[in-house]
């Protein structure tokens, strides 16, 4: 799927320098940018607060990228460097008030020996593998878990762009010279190679330079964006161009991959996403300084919010006054509760609750009523029915009889 819309920016946000590649978590609570002086900036959405920037590359940062498991930011730059940084360590407060000589990374690779254009990883945690693609014509094969190089691809041209398949069986780069190499990943492959160090096959159909490369989440599908101002659809088995999609404001520099949701992206009935009436709230504009907190050399603790607490049970001590344990309990149960838009959902929840309550206890109470209604019309006063029918007969039957006894009688 492409989309092609107009950039519409609901919050702009002005960082200390021009920032490269940025990169998210899933759940889009942190993130990261590269700056041009190889500095990384790591940001909490949510506030926009900054709450890490280091000096991690001596050259401008190209890429950088979330591990499969979100625990580790892996970096890349033109200074040749892959870096693999512990998110655990870069968000701890504790350490964030040392000197940034102590944030190390976990591992440091440094065998490029050209500026890193692209960092795809595997699956597996930490033994997953890491690759790497470079403008000096290899993409290099890392092992997270030994810290040490693998394999090296040498491909006959620069490579812009580099995508694993989802099985991991083969890595596809997208070149300089507008054609995608497939390189099989497994060692020991027993496929001839057509241009040499495993290189098993070629998608030529761009006329310009590949720059990006994603894969469809069936693992069939390589989509590629080129220089060319064209986007291709690839079918990896046949080798052969689906459809081509043709952006002519610009050559295509990113593309990502995502699944269509059931019910569309835009559908008749849906709010636009510039309409003044939307739902959500927008986060706050990144902040371009970290704040001072806590333990900071120099830190005031004036500057800091206020917070007044009313204060109504206090007590006296040597001509002292402190709040009881008690009355600061309750204020702060009162702070958390007094205009909290969550305690009054809560109340409204709570009130539903009792009045569906109620409702049962109504039909409850119907029901009863019924039933005895029906016990007393047809038991009771069916019962008394038959005894005054029962009566009836008999006093005929009598009569009956008194009237055979004078007729007797007479004769």
């Amino acid at each position: 799927m492409l989309l092609c819309l107009q950039p519409q920016p609901e919050i702009k946000s002005f960082p200390v320098e021009p920032i490269g590649p940025v990169a998210c978590n899933s759940d889009g609570t942190y993130f990261v940018g590269g700056g041009s002086s190889g500095r990384i900036y790591l940001w909490e959405v949510a506030s926009g607060r900054l709450l890490r920037a280091w000096s991690a590359h001596y050259k401008a940062v190209t890429r950088l990228i979330f591990f499969d498991d979100e625990s580790i930011l892996i970096s890349g730059a033109e200074d040749g460097f892959i870096k693999a940084w512990p998110l655990l360590l870069a968000l701890d407060e504790e350490a964030d008030g040392q000197a940034e000589s102590h944030f190390q990374p976990l591992h440091s690779f440094s065998a490029h020996t050209l500026p890193v254009t692209d960092i795809v990883t595997g699956y597996g945690g930490c033994s997953a593998i890491i690759v790497s693609s470079s403008l000096d014509f290899t993409c290099k094969i890392w092992s997270l878990a030994l810290g040490v190089i693998l394999r090296t691809i040498k491909f006959p041209a620069a490579v812009n762009a580099a995508v694993v398949d989802p099985g991991e069986y083969a890595l596809y780069a997208g070149c300089t010279d507008g054609r995608i190499y497939i390189a099989a990943l497994n060692v020991g492959i027993t496929t001839d190679s057509i241009c040499g160090d495993g290189i098993i096959g070629t998608l030529i159909d761009h006329s310009r330079a590949v720059t990006a490369l994603a894969f469809s989440m069936d693992g069939v599908l390589l989509v590629s964006g080129s220089e060319d101002c064209t986007v291709r659809v690839w079918d990896t088995v046949s080798c052969q161009v689906l459809r081509i999609f043709k952006h002519a404001k610009g050559p295509i520099s990113s593309l990502i991959m995502m699944p269509l949701p059931s019910r569309g992206i835009f559908s008749d009935n849906q709010v636009s996403f510039h309409n003044k009436g939307r739902s959500f709230l927008l986060p706050s504009p990144l902040k371009k300084y970290r704040e001072p907190r806590a333990g900071d050399p120099g830190y005031d603790i004036s500057n800091g919010p206020s917070v007044i607490l009313p204060s109504q049970e206090i007590d006296s001590v040597n001509g002292g006054c402190f709040n009881t344990l008690l009355a600061m309990k309750r204020q702060i149960n009162e702070l958390q509760h007094q205009g909290s838009s969550t305690s009054i959902q809560m109340e409204l929840e709570r009130l539903r609750s009792e009045y569906r309550r109620s409702l049962h206890m109504i039909h409850q109470w119907q029901q009863v009523y019924q039933d005895l209604h029906y016990f007393c019309v047809t038991e009771l006063m069916g019962d008394n029915k038959a005894g005054e029918d029962g009566e009836e007969a008999d006093r005929n039957n009598e009569k009956g009889k008194k009237g055979r006894g004078k007729a007797t009688g007479r004769k």
